[in-house]
């Protein structure tokens, strides 16, 4: 029988080799074929070894070994699942690296569609090219309800009531407990949302709510009046001087890079790969300008401090953690973008500019709460059994977001959800940012940015790299635990700031 530190010391592997894969078919446009991994590593991912795992963790009596076995478990638990689809993943990456588009007498690339739809000035043609992915969503979803189908009966296999139950025993989250909490957001936010969307849509798209469709999401959030304050070329610079700020010197950093490369293939959206926690962290980005682009850039680069900062040694504290954590670290970055006092001094923007972009942000972070609200609920009916998902999806997009529902909003039902509740992971780190900016704001001021003992207080939260799970997080943080309260007077604030 295998030993579990040497079912560690493979799967340290197999995550590094995933990883590389993974980076070199977003940034080369290589061939996906993770399967090939996966037969490499055939023995890794057996019932057997689950089963010793489980045993181990029920018998282990300290408590950060504990940990580690569960993390450990999680890992092996949801990689067996990938391991039984990975044909069926690998197609649904080729799809997306390879598919070609119909439009107005060109094939163009799938994964530029979104650009292009976020520079399309004219809504026929943003509607028109919505229409024309829809071949490719079509291919995308035969696999998509393959792999979800698979993950339903293989949770069953494994001796789980159901799907459900699965991931609230791996996470250890309350999937009612997440459904209370979306809801709350939706039901706190309506009638501010609505009256932002209102104004947003008449200034920017000069479009009434009746006319707002789901493709015009990309072109509002596009906001071309600011991009000359987010200029394509200085975007690097850019981040790099607001990390040097607060005494984190990237040049410095020979353990983190960032491809900014106009390859053809490479995927337009910036990512960032943990190659090899702490010591190959790789940044990806295919420069357009643009505030989007930036608050791209800073987010990833919020992933990329924190696994180039782990001082963990632990395999499952350097990469197996909840991602809550990781993703706060990563709103955190991008959200230095919005601070008041770093746009005063470093963004150029004229007051009144400034006050619009800051009414716009404010928005734009409530259009995506609620929309991952919203997607987070549809994933717990959908998981849960539902007869009409696609309808139930798009009705429940429509509702939190105000879209005019289509009958081609449906075709995003798959392609649209995310793996294992990953939703969730997104909602509560919107709300656990708000508490650890808030922490830095009460200890070191609204321009926390420029002070080295903010950078040494994220070094430290940092270097635990996986350890924490976000309600720990929380409870370094402070007494409250992960609540909508700081998020919404981040919100309040903004809108606050923005109308003086």
């Amino acid at each position: 029988m295998r030993t579990i530190d040497s079912l560690r010391v493979e799967a340290e592997r197999l995550i590094r080799d995933q990883a590389l894969m993974g980076y070199e078919n977003w940034v080369l446009g290589k061939p996906s074929n993770q399967d090939s991994l996966y037969r490499m590593h055939a023995g890794l991912f057996t019932r057997e070894n689950l089963a010793l795992l489980r045993r181990a963790e029920q018998e282990e009596p300290d408590s950060v070994q504990k940990k580690r076995l569960h993390y450990f478990r999680r890992y092996l638990t949801l990689e067996f699942l990938g391991k039984e689809t990975a044909p069926l993943t690998d197609n649904v990456n080729t799809v997306e690296t390879e598919a070609r588009v119909s439009f107005d007498g060109r094939q163009i690339p799938y994964r530029q569609t979104a650009g292009l739809m976020a520079n399309a000035a004219d809504q026929q043609q943003r509607a028109a090219l919505n229409e024309a992915i829809n071949p490719v969503l079509d291919t995308l979803n035969r696999s998509l309800a393959r792999i979800t189908e698979a993950h339903h009966r293989l949770a069953g296999e494994l001796g789980y009531d159901s799907y459900n139950a699965m991931i609230e025993d791996l996470t250890g989250l309350s999937l009612d407990r997440m459904k209370s909490v979306a809801e709350q957001a939706l039901a706190a936010t309506d009638s501010m949302y609505s009256a932002l969307l209102q104004e947003m849509l008449s200034k920017y798209l000069r479009l009434k709510p009746g006319e707002f469709y789901r493709y015009d999401a990309p072109r509002l959030f596009r906001s071309p009046r600011f991009d000359p304050f987010f200029p394509k070329g200085a975007i690097l610079r850019t981040v790099k001087d607001a990390y040097r700020s607060f005494g984190i010197d990237m040049q410095a950093q020979k353990n983190l890079a960032i491809d900014a490369e106009e390859l053809e293939a490479k995927n337009p959206r910036a990512v960032c790969y943990a190659i090899n926690v702490p010591h190959d962290i790789r940044l990806s980005i295919k420069p357009s300008g643009g505030a989007d682009d930036y608050a791209a850039l800073f987010h990833e680069m919020g992933h990329g401090q924190h696994y180039a900062n782990t001082a963990e040694h632990a395999f499952e504290f350097k990469y197996l953690g909840e991602p809550t954590v990781t993703e706060t670290y990563a709103f955190l970055s991008e959200y230095l973008l919005l601070n008041q006092a770093w746009l005063r001094e470093h963004s150029g923007m004229p007051v009144p500019v400034l006050k619009d972009f800051t009414r716009f942000q404010a928005f734009h972070r409530l259009f995506y709460v609620r929309r991952y609200s919203a997607k987070f609920l549809y994933e717990l009916r959908f998981h849960s059994g539902t007869a009409s998902p696609e309808s139930l999806y798009a009705d429940l997009l429509s509702r939190a977001v105000a879209y005019q529902r289509r009958a081609s909003d449906e075709k995003r039902h798959l392609t649209d959800m995310d793996a294992h509740y990953y939703s969730a992971g997104y909602l509560r780190a919107w709300f656990l940012e708000a508490l650890l900016n808030a922490r830095l704001s009460h200890d070191f001021g609204a321009n926390w940015f420029e002070h080295p003992a903010a950078g040494d207080l994220l070094r430290s939260l940092w270097s635990r790299g996986d350890r924490l799970n976000g309600d720990e997080l929380a409870g370094l943080l402070g007494d409250g635990g992960i609540t909508i309260e700081p998020w919404l007077a981040e919100i309040h604030e903004m809108l606050r700031l923005s109308a003086q």
